[in-house]
């Protein structure tokens, strides 16, 4: 076995219930994704909104409590963050497209990550390394039709969102039990 397999095979031994969550948690968001996408569309944009405004203004307070350091920083962080919280409440049609492009860029990274450490777990005896790839696959392919309909709405996008990570999950959750069982499989030898 080589280094590389070596090492994955010692994590998988100790870490294949991370890879659960995720998948457990994928799925948890692909079910409220698809039973409320109105919800969870306003949702969203309403945590977003909250949390820039509120991360803006405690920059401001630690303008006046971080003993001058970095203050030029911290104003522009403040003020981009209540700008952002504001433009989330007053148009969240401009948010919510941001949101889709964001989320598109996004996917594509997370593909190009997942097809990368699929080939390189390969060698792997279980490491079900193909549904990796399929997921990379389909994160590459989600964030592409994104990009080329960024004005798909942002109903729709939640729609999209919670089948993307319905498969994703399930693709996860696959890739997790097969690991666990080459392992156990491994142990008896």
């Amino acid at each position: 076995m080589t280094d590389l397999a070596g090492a994955i095979t010692s994590a998988a031994r100790t870490a294949w219930w991370i890879v659960v969550v995720r998948g457990v948690l994928a799925i948890g968001l692909g079910i409220v994704a698809l039973v409320w996408p109105d919800v969870t569309a306003r949702v969203v944009i309403v945590l977003f909104g909250i949390w820039a405004l509120a991360d803006g203004i405690i920059a401001l307070v630690s303008i006046v409590t971080g003993g001058g350091r970095a203050w030029g920083w911290l104003l522009l962080e403040g003020v981009l963050g209540i700008a952002a919280g504001i433009i989330a409440f007053r148009a969240p049609v401009t948010v919510a497209l941001a949101l889709v492009l964001v989320v598109a860029f996004w996917s594509i990274m997370i593909g190009v990550l997942e097809i990368s450490g699929s080939l390189q777990v390969r060698q792997v005896p279980g490491s079900g390394w193909g549904w990796l790839l399929a997921s990379g696959v389909i994160s590459i392919l989600f964030g592409i039709l994104l990009f080329a309909w960024p004005d798909i709405g942002f109903k729709t996008l939640i729609v999209l969102i919670g089948i993307y990570a319905l498969a994703i999950g399930v693709f996860w959750l696959i890739s997790a039990f097969m690991i666990r069982k080459d392992i156990k499989a491994m142990d008896a030898v």
